[in-house]
């Protein structure tokens, strides 16, 4: 008996390790994280909906093409149906591919392509790069600003800022992400609302 129990117990948590490891977990536990997230985000319902949808679809597309898959890293970002990309892409064609396939997508309104012309970034380098998200996200909740309202992407040490915020709030984000070690730059990509 108990080890029937351990079997599943096991798997579950084997399951779940993998999923938060290779960043599927928003896919299982989706219905409720953009719950809680619509709770405190300025954006409308469908606008959440739409930007999870948006970067469904493209990460879907992308990984279908797979040698484009195989040569590129592509990392979608969609606030608001604002399209960021970063990455790499090993030459002009590949990123020219990468896109169409994005621009083929309805529900985006703009495609900032922040795509790099090189070999697939190491895992030290975007191990780097979420540390200094991770810092610019406890910088912002330190100085008093909602970070759920801020997205937050980092790519070769330059940080974008996202989100649809008051002009103060942004450009606060923007001085605080800017005193965070070992960034390059910052870009904002923020939405305005009174």
């Amino acid at each position: 008996m108990r080890r029937l129990l351990w079997g599943p117990l096991y798997a579950l948590t084997i399951g779940a390790t993998i999923l938060t490891l290779t960043g599927c977990a928003p896919l299982v536990v989706g219905g409720t994280a953009t719950g809680a997230a619509v709770i405190d985000d300025h954006r409308s319902v469908g606008a959440v909906v739409n930007d999870t949808l948006i970067k469904l679809q493209a990460e879907a597309l992308i990984s279908r093409n797979k040698p484009l898959h195989h040569e590129t890293h592509v990392d979608v970002t969609s606030v608001n149906g604002l399209v960021l990309l970063t990455g790499e892409a090993e030459n002009i064609a590949e990123r020219n591919d990468i896109l169409t396939i994005v621009r083929n997508i309805s529900g985006i309104r703009r495609i900032v392509n922040q795509l790099r012309i090189a070999p697939p970034s190491s895992f030290p380098s975007r191990l780097a790069d979420s540390w200094i998200t991770l810092r610019v996200k406890s910088a912002l909740l330190a100085h008093g600003l909602d970070a759920n309202q801020i997205k937050v992407v980092t790519a070769h040490r330059v940080v974008y800022l996202l989100g649809l915020v008051p002009p103060a709030q942004g450009n606060e984000a923007a001085l605080v992400a800017s005193r965070i070690p070992h960034v390059r730059s910052i870009i904002e990509l923020f939405e305005y609302r009174p």
